[in-house]
């Protein structure tokens, strides 16, 4: 095996522009053009993954882990050369032939026999690439939050019926035989009624510091990297700030949506699916800020929201500063029954307990294979098999995003869950979606 070296993205990224510049994938509106059509089990099902520096490589990772299932990673694709060496090795290693390097992911777009789309780009870019995939035939595993906001999350949903796509959300808990269980346990009655749930995003987050804008590097495209969002300033390609690349984008608000979209989006979920809520809240509030230190960051380090039912509540509660835990947990879930409580304290395990004493009761554990549920539904084409179907996506990536604009605005704010909209609020109302830099614009009608 070879080692990657950079002429080997410099030449794919020629080739690339080339390919685009006689395309129609190069226009920010795609058309549905058809993808290879899988006609059996064995047929092979070739995947894309898109964004390999952090959250890909666990997506190389869990399809390479289908190899067996006929699963097959074709190619990759980044904006930046200095960081897909790894997963090219990865796939080389476990495949014996390199995969297609690409920069631009419009390319994959007009390629038919690219079945999958797997998504793990900053949240900026998340709904629009899974929009893309749909258009052009493809199915997609898009990593949480599906959106960057509560609008273009719907409408990801709407391509997703319109062009009868398969799409996952990367929220693997829901595979985990642990979590369903204890799932299973919330809907048995035995905790009495579930009264309340609470999310805990109790994870370190120091200060990220600042840094200064300078030229942007060899090997980075910038302009693709940003996408639909701003230039770090503001019309200007040829300088950025590096110390929002390649992770720091989490906690400034053009690209990220703070620790409640980031690692809270999974407690979140959690929260949400064992409450049994497919709807929006009719309210929502939110108190906190980015405590402790100054730096480059915009979003809390330090939050609390509640979102409200006729029924039942839901809290949740982001800590990046030192902390206590509550239950033994500091990343997971609490819901409160009448008769008793129910921890979910990791990715796989839940406890319960009873009465005023909080005596043991049962508990469980259990993981499961995410991408495998996946790749099943892709085969089958049948959704309703998928354990994170994008409707469900949509819904947990929503609750981040209503908690973070009850938190910006800093009052209560009452919504329509029949128009997941804000009721007579027009400041509100304009955050559920943002401005979209062109060519790269998430279209009215998908």
């Amino acid at each position: 095996m070879r080692p990657y070296q950079r002429r080997d993205f410099l030449r794919a990224s020629a080739a690339s522009m080339a390919a685009l510049s006689a395309s129609p994938a190069a226009r920010a509106a795609a058309e549905p053009r058809p993808s290879r059509k899988v006609t059996s089990a064995n047929d092979s099902l070739n995947v894309a993954v898109v964004g390999v520096r952090g959250r890909g490589m666990d997506h190389v990772r869990g399809f390479l882990g289908q190899k067996d299932q006929g699963v097959r990673i074709t190619a990759v694709c980044d904006v930046d050369e200095n960081v897909v060496g790894n997963a090219m090795k990865a796939i080389e290693s476990a495949d014996g032939s390199a995969p297609r390097l690409v920069r631009d992911v419009r390319e994959l777009l007009d390629d038919p026999e690219i079945n999958i789309i797997s998504v793990a780009t900053p949240n900026h870019w998340h709904s629009l690439m899974g929009i893309w995939a749909c258009q052009a035939g493809k199915d997609a595993y898009v990593e949480k939050p599906v959106s960057h906001n509560v609008w273009e999350g719907r409408q990801l949903v709407e391509a997703a019926r319109k062009y009868d796509r398969i799409v996952q959300c990367g929220t693997q808990c829901r595979s985990h035989k642990g979590i369903q269980d204890a799932m299973e346990f919330l809907r048995s009655g035995k905790l009495g009624t579930v009264y309340m749930a609470k999310g805990l995003c109790y994870k370190p987050r120091g200060s990220i510091g600042q840094g200064k804008l300078q030229p942007v590097p060899e090997g980075l495209d910038y302009d693709l990297w940003t996408g639909p969002a701003e230039f770090h300033k503001p019309g200007d390609a040829s300088v950025y700030n590096p110390n929002i690349l390649h992770y720091n984008w989490h906690w400034v608000w053009n690209t990220g949506n703070g620790d409640l979209g980031n690692q809270g989006i999974h407690q979140m979920d959690l929260a949400r699916w064992g409450i049994g809520k497919d709807e929006f809240p009719k309210a929502v509030q939110s108190a906190g800020g980015r405590y402790g230190y100054e730096d480059d960051g915009e979003t809390a380090n330090t939050q609390t929201v509640n979102f409200e039912y006729d029924d039942v509540l839901l809290q949740f509660e982001v800590r990046g500063l030192p902390s206590n835990d509550e239950m033994g947990i500091k990343i997971g879930d609490i819901f409160f029954g009448t008769e008793g409580i129910l921890t979910i304290t990791s990715y796989t395990d839940w406890q319960t307990y009873f009465g005023h004493k909080m005596e043991p009761g049962p508990k469980g554990s259990g993981g499961g294979d995410h991408y495998a549920n996946f790749i099943e539904a892709v085969r089958t084409r049948d959704r309703s098999t998928l354990n994170a179907e994008i409707e469900q996506g949509h819904l947990s990536s929503a609750f981040c995003h209503l908690g973070n604009i009850a938190l910006r605005l800093g009052r209560k704010l009452h919504i329509d869950p029949a128009t997941e909209s804000f009721v007579d609020d027009s400041e509100a109302n304009a955050m559920l979606r943002r401005d979209y830099r062109a060519p790269y614009v998430v279209p009215d009608q998908v």
